[in-house]
């Protein structure tokens, strides 16, 4: 049974009967006659424009299982169906995460084409005869393919971190084929017919191939016992990487060996490598304390520098967040941001300014769709610079404009091009960031703004806030308990009759339109008008224990004072807590600073009720640190038992071991050079550098084993391989390393990401191959003092009575 109607307008609402008391020469009493009714909205705390024009501000949102492009390209799609349809509708886009995606996967499918293309060319100069390149040709695209299947069947999609897997990768798939083609090229050379120099020339170099394949595959294989944001991220690249490698090292000893004994049945070109130098095996402690020492000071100097989560990317989608001053309103803070909008337009190389005020809006549009919050004063602005072809200058040179446009405003601007960065500022945080607990609320703040000024004293932040933000002055009624249970009150009585006397408005119904629905409040006028003299002078009616109706006056039974309160009380883990913050100034190392404040900290004298501690993005950066280098340590020992099974021998895997920190000694130098932090994405770098490095020394030890079980000497031995094995190592490090400069040094927004990894590798690669050549011929006359025991056949065969 449904009984009575919605008010339908507000005139419905406006004449609606109060009561009528039936006597001549009295009318009705109607709700106007007691009440304003009047309809208002909130259009005067929203501030949205675009280019100076009035706008409304949409955001999307996907589900958490869709692609962000595919979602990107759709949205655009329905805009422009919106646009032909309504001519005189224009929209803007302010941020678009989908951007970024095609962005990055460009480069990375660009890089990939360009590494592939490089590496072909390498073994054109090296071997100087077209057909060995159409075979090496012919086994990039299958080696892709075959991984593209894999990643189907595994569940892997086609995303950033996978196609840079692939990207970075590239290079690599080739060296299996370089390898046993160059080994197959020799023995052609040598005067074996095309079928003999196909079989035995991949059947020599099978063993080492396989084991440098499989150690480079292996460093990956300890993430699996990695967690957190570290598996999340890199779990793809690295099953992408080892698929592809796996694939090249299928097609290097199937395809290339039967394409060869078809293809190189003709002459070929003799290609004789010069002789080597003796000289490190005659200066060996010289040799090996250069290498020690450039080791510890390279990586002094690259660690000392700190860490951080991901290199700073820059894009075409400019971001400011303007803050005004303490005492600003609304309508100042809308006059400011009416002359920002005026002044960026006549910035030069800008095509768009969208400008929003409030929190409401910040909180949906904010960078990262991860919330931005702020207060009713906040100023965002979206600048959108005209297409990267089309710039004239660089990004930063177009942000210290704008930031000289707004030098003299009365406000603090930051301005910031960091697209991607500004994605995993959302997810992580920025700057530095401390965490205060405790559940006393005035140690709580003495102690957390005590913390605030230690980080403001270190070098290198500004903005230091203790995180207790603006607090709001109240009036504190302490109820004497005695006193109130003699007047017949219990506090929750009193609570109950001061909170009924000071209600302004409450919410009565919802007046149902056509269009719309409005919120109807009912507001008692005189509590808006409530003084401190009012409260005080309050009387609360109540009864007494024989039932009799009293009058107690509030100051009777409590007292009122005044005092601070905070806006906002924070509980993580049920512990009462404050943030601070403070920003890391530009050229500045976020984690070193951390560091340090931490270190002047712990020499505070903190009560026992207040902890501290790191979080942000410093905690997200040294966890993954922290995951990285058990990754790193689990992957060394999984690379010497590859080999130790490959050589059977425990000796020859250690001294090959030792191509790994000649490696990392390129990769700390090519940072160096860069002027690249220590970051996350780079360590990723160094661990691939693990696996691929020992490969050098795995084909040149392999050859000198296989010497000396001939009967050459231990020396003859070292100084023939060095020269025999000379051209398939710097061929497959320069395939690798042409494969990635492309990375390395593309200057466009979307190879920032992974351009540590690039860096890293060609780093270890240029240094430690040449070094391989000198420093493991060392290594391996010291501690091969022995004469290598060679097992015959026959000792194989099983003796019958």
């Amino acid at each position: 049974v449904r009984v009575g109607d919605k008010f339908e307008d507000e005139d419905d609402l406006s004449h609606l009967m109060l009561f009528d008391m039936g006597m001549d020469g009295v009318e009705p009493i109607y709700l106007t006659d007691v009440a304003d009714v009047r309809t208002t909205d909130n259009s005067d705390t929203i501030y949205a424009k675009l280019n100076g024009e009035n706008g409304v501000v949409v955001s999307f949102t996907m589900q958490s299982d869709a692609a962000t492009a595919e979602v990107s390209d759709n949205i655009r799609k329905e805009l422009k169906a919106l646009t032909e349809e309504y001519p005189d509708l224009h929209f803007t886009t302010l941020m678009d995460q989908g951007d970024y995606i095609h962005l990055i996967v460009d480069s990375v499918i660009s890089n990939l084409l360009w590494g592939a293309l490089f590496s072909v060319v390498i073994l054109l100069l090296f071997l100087r005869d077209i057909r060995p390149m159409f075979i090496i040709a012919c086994s990039i695209p299958i080696s892709v393919i075959f991984a593209i299947v894999l990643m189907y069947f595994t569940g892997i999609s086609l995303n950033l971190i996978s196609l840079s897997g692939l990207a970075v990768g590239v290079g690599m798939l080739v060296d299996n084929s370089v390898v046993v083609i160059e080994n197959i090229y020799r023995l052609r050379n040598n005067g074996a017919t095309a079928v003999q120099a196909a079989v035995s020339g991949a059947i020599q170099v099978t063993g080492a191939i396989f084991a440098s394949t499989a150690t480079t595959v292996c460093v990956f294989l300890p993430i699996v016992f990695t967690s957190g944001i570290t598996r999340t991220m890199f779990q793809d690249m690295a099953l992408t990487i080892g698929y592809s490698l796996l694939a090249s090292l299928i097609v290097a000893i199937t395809l290339v060996p039967a394409m060869a004994q078809s293809i190189l049945r003709g002459e070929t070109k003799g290609n004789k490598n010069k002789g080597e130098s003796e000289f490190t095996l005659d200066h060996k402690a010289l040799v090996l304390l250069a290498s020690v020492v450039l080791l510890a000071a390279t990586g002094y100097l690259s660690i000392s520098k700190g860490f951080s989560f991901m290199p700073e990317m820059q894009s075409t989608q400019v971001s400011m967040t303007v803050t005004m001053p303490k005492d600003a309103d609304f309508k100042q803070a809308s006059e400011m941001a009416d002359e920002i909008n005026k002044r960026l337009a006549d910035v030069k190389d800008v095509k768009d300014v969208g400008t929003i005020v409030g929190s409401n809006v910040l909180s949906s549009v904010s960078i990262g769709g991860m919330g931005g919050g702020g207060d009713d004063t906040s100023i965002s602005v979206y600048v959108i610079l005209e297409d990267e072809s089309k710039l004239t200058r660089s990004i930063t040179e177009i942000c210290g404009d704008i930031s000289e446009k707004c030098a003299d405003l009365d406000c603090e601007v930051a301005v910031d091009a960091s697209g991607m960065g500004n994605m995993m500022d959302a997810m992580f945080g920025s700057g530095l960031s401390i965490n205060v607990y405790c559940n006393d609320m005035d140690d709580l703040q003495e102690y957390a703004k005590k913390i605030a000024d230690v980080v403001d004293s270190v070098e290198g932040t500004e903005n230091a806030s203790s995180g207790i933000g603006e607090t709001t002055q109240e009036l504190r009624i302490s109820v004497d308990k005695e006193k109130a249970m003699k007047k017949g009150l219990t506090v929750a009585q009193v609570f109950m009759d001061i909170s009924s006397y000071m209600s302004g408005s409450q919410k009565a119904t919802e007046l149902e339109t056509k269009d719309d629905s409005i919120t109807v409040e009912v507001i008692d006028s005189k509590s808006e008008a409530l003084t401190e003299k009012d409260l005080r002078d309050h009387i609360i009616k109540t009864t007494d224990f024989q039932g009799n109706a009293v009058s107690v006056k509030l100051t009777d039974i409590a007292s009122i004072g005044k005092a601070d309160s905070l806006n906002t009380i924070k509980r993580i883990e049920q512990r009462r807590c404050l943030t601070v913050t403070a920003d890391v100034k530009d050229g500045y190392n976020t984690t070193n600073a951390a560091r340090i404040a931490r270190d002047r900290i712990e020499k505070m004298e903190l009560p026992s009720n207040v902890t501290y501690e790191l979080t942000g993005s410093y905690e997200t950066t040294m966890e993954a640190v922290i995951e990285l280098g058990k990754m790193l340590a689990l992957a060394v020992v999984f690379i010497y038992m590859i080999m130790v099974a490959q050589f059977q021998s425990l000796l020859s895997p250690f001294i090959i071991m030792f191509t790994i920190p000649l490696a990392f000694t390129g990769g700390f130098i090519a940072l160096i050079f860069a002027g690249l932090d220590m970051s996350v994405i780079a360590i990723i770098g160094f661990v691939m550098m693990a696996g691929i490095i020992v490969n050098n020394g795995i084909v040149l030890v392999d050859y000198v084993n296989q010497l000396r079980a001939e009967g050459i000497p231990k020396r003859q031995a070292l100084t023939e391989a060095g020269v025999t094995r000379l051209r398939p190592i710097f061929m497959t490090a320069l395939t690798t390393i042409l494969g990635l400069s492309v990375m390395a040094f593309n200057n466009d927004a979307s190879s920032a990401m992974m351009r540590p990894i690039a860096l890293v590798c060609i780093g270890g690669l240029l240094y430690a191959t040449v070094m391989t050549l000198f420093v493991i011929p060392v290594i391996y006359d010291i501690f091969n003092k022995k004469e290598l025991r060679v097992v015959d056949e026959s000792e194989f065969e099983v003796i019958e009575e």
